[in-house]
């Protein structure tokens, strides 16, 4: 089950990309291995996509060279223990990442999971597509393997979990940074972005959910949301229903 940062009565803290660095930063100071912390995020979104799609037994899984593309080896990795097949794709060869995202493929090389190059006319074969191509990271326009790997999840008629964001969308405005994925589901981490609520963000997040890993909530602290997001209740408790032939002065 997944679960959102703390609220108030001004509704949901939005963050904008650096904000929730240092979100990050602050939950592994607290004493959370960086890998571990990766390990938690991939194993909320696997336990997601198995609540949402528990038919589904194929998965292609495309993985970038950073942070994000570790959450997909290790989600890949959850997969195949248990039983499912998983086709694996990279935008990076292994031998080029570093950090966490090497040891998070290796992981899925350990698991038996194959992996294989993104190239211009690879068919996605799974029932099911998870996006894990590109982060909160982004600022620049997609281009190159990214970029074609994204219009062919979009062309693939699948449905699409996005990790994290979807791949192509700004973390702070919501542009579409040339080419975004359409997804149908997104879970976000730690914190909830700006984007993902501004610009082409509802357009391409689809269903969103947020989990905050079990950050402390001393994480939070003194850390000032760029934005709120209202819910429903506190609309309407600000906005009463009017008779449907009220003045359009009438309070």
């Amino acid at each position: 089950m997944t679960q959102a940062p703390p609220e108030d009565h001004r509704g949901r803290a939005l963050y904008r990309a650096e904000q929730v660095r240092e979100l990050d930063r602050r939950v592994i100071a607290s004493g959370v291995a960086g890998f571990a912390l990766m390990q938690r995020a991939a194993a909320s979104a696997w336990r997601y996509l198995r609540a949402t799609w528990p038919e589904v037994r194929h998965l292609s899984v495309l993985c970038g060279g950073g942070n994000n593309g570790g959450d997909g080896h290790v989600l890949a990795a959850l997969a195949a223990a248990e039983g499912l097949s998983v086709q694996r794709i990279l935008v990076k060869p292994v031998e080029s990442l570093e950090g966490d995202a090497r040891r998070a493929a290796e992981m899925a090389d350990a698991a038996g999971v194959g992996r294989q190059p993104w190239k211009d006319g690879t068919t996605l074969s799974g029932e099911l597509v998870v996006d894990a191509l590109l982060g909160t990271g982004l600022a620049g326009e997609v281009r190159g393997a990214s970029r074609s790997a994204i219009a062919a999840i979009n062309a693939s008629g699948r449905p699409v979990l996005a990790i994290d964001i979807p791949s192509g969308l700004h973390a702070d405005t919501g542009a579409e940074l040339g080419e975004a994925v359409r997804a149908t589901h997104t879970i976000t981490f730690i914190g909830d972005k700006l984007g993902l609520h501004t610009g082409r963000g509802p357009a391409r997040v689809g269903k969103l959910v947020v989990d905050d890993l079990a950050a402390p909530r001393e994480a939070f602290e003194g850390m000032t949301p760029a934005a709120w997001r209202l819910d429903r209740a506190l609309v309407a408790a600000l906005l009463p229903p009017r008779e449907r032939d009220a003045h359009k002065g009438a309070m």
